[in-house]
């Protein structure tokens, strides 16, 4: 609904909202004084919401976040929650549609790694785009990995930096390749390292049978 105020042939319309009360002559020649307008009854200040509701908003919307295009952008206190809150980013889910490409999209290992800065060492889970270079990044700055979940095709092979990664990640509990190469090899490092490992899903994956176990 909206109030009209009239004032010789002129019309002006203003939300209800505003609070516009009906205009009266001044008397005696004073002004009359301006009164604040009055805010909505569902009015609510969003800045003033407290951590852990904007942590459950945020994690909806890590990607946004930090391409910077989302609600980390509305108030000072949302920008520094989404910054300096570490907890925010203890799971970390950055998975797309664009995952099973071969070419990942500009610029994902950048916030791949963004991501795991801000989690200060305490990314417990990480769902996402993975390669060799991103994977030992992840493991020098995520101790507490229990769980990994590769959503990109990846080549688990058996070399010097993924056998390193692997000694790095002794509390993972979980770990899922969607597609790609998982050598044998690399798959006895895992069992060596990750003596908590309690589900290892490589059924989008191929391998040569060797024994090397």
């Amino acid at each position: 609904m909206v109030k009209e105020i009239k004032q010789s042939k002129a019309v002006f319309v203003f939300p209800r909202c505003f609070g516009l009360r009906r205009a009266t002559r001044p008397r005696h020649g004073r002004k009359e004084k301006e009164r604040p307008a009055s805010r909505p009854a569902d009015w609510r200040d969003w800045a003033a919401l407290p951590v852990t509701a904007l942590r459950a908003i945020f994690k909806r919307l890590q990607t946004d976040v930090l391409r910077g295009t989302g609600p980390g952008l509305a108030c000072a206190s949302w920008r520094r929650a989404a910054v300096e809150d570490p907890l925010l980013w203890r799971r970390i889910d950055l998975a797309s549609d664009e995952d099973m490409q071969r070419d990942g999209p500009v610029g994902w290992e950048a916030m791949a790694c963004a991501a795991v800065d801000r989690s200060a060492g305490l990314c417990e889970s990480f769902r996402g785009r993975v390669d060799g270079d991103f994977l030992v990044y992840l493991a020098d700055r995520a101790p507490l990995l229990k769980s990994l979940h590769v959503t990109s095709s990846f080549d688990m092979d058996h070399n010097k930096l993924g056998a390193l990664a692997m000694e790095k990640l002794p509390l993972l509990e979980r770990l899922v390749v969607a597609k790609g190469f998982f050598d044998e090899r690399m798959l006895c490092a895992v069992l060596d390292h990750c003596p908590r490992l309690r589900l290892l899903d490589a059924g989008g994956c191929y391998t040569f049978r060797q024994q090397f176990c």
